[in-house]
């Protein structure tokens, strides 16, 4: 690999960071917006929580490790990114068993592709500069995991966005009419018949 230099680095620190506040705004308007009043949110909230944390561990590594390597010296840049893989693997542990336990998971391709691809980003992630760089990773080693860690991020991002429109089907499939129930307007249709 070519030599990294301090302005690809920041600059990809940069972007992850502005990534990061559009994805927060994003998530606390969809929380506070219908989503508060969905029916399906049971089910769904966890798994929109597990993946909320294993995309802000992803930037973590794209912003921290980023800056690390521009400013700190390598020694202590693999320490941290040590420390922020550790904290990935519990993460993406974390996301896998809500993703088993979330019932339209089944029903939603994206999600269980997303955690597919996710897996093995975050196996990429985690042993890939080791094998490139031995138990000494140099920069441009260190860098590839910038880099997974930051499309791994996007697409969980894309993820939970279409996810939105799985809630819209569940929640469509649990208003659907049921005969003989009470639909306001006597247990008739609203011809009349």
């Amino acid at each position: 690999m070519r030599e990294v230099s301090d302005g690809f680095l920041v600059s990809m620190a940069e972007i992850s960071a502005g990534f990061v506040g559009l994805f927060l705004i994003g998530v606390f308007f969809y929380a506070e917006s219908g989503f508060r009043r969905s029916p399906v949110r049971a089910a769904f909230e966890p798994y929109l929580l597990a993946s909320t944390r294993i995309v802000l561990v992803l930037f973590a590594i794209t912003v921290g490790l980023s800056l690390c390597l521009v400013v700190l010296e390598m020694v202590w840049s693999r320490i941290i990114f040590g420390a922020l893989s550790l904290l990935l693997v519990a993460t993406n542990v974390g996301t896998v068993l809500r993703l088993r336990g979330f019932q339209g998971a089944g029903n939603s391709p994206i999600l269980v592709i997303t955690e597919v691809v996710g897996t093995v980003s975050v196996v990429l992630i985690v042993l890939l500069p080791w094998a490139l760089g031995g138990l000494e990773p140099s920069r441009e080693d260190l860098t590839w995991s910038v880099l997974i860690s930051f499309a791994a991020a996007f697409l969980s991002v894309c993820a939970v966005v279409l996810s939105a429109f799985d809630i819209g089907r569940a929640e469509a499939a649990l208003q659907v009419h049921v005969p003989g129930a009470d639909d306001g307007h006597g247990g008739h249709a609203p011809d009349g018949s």
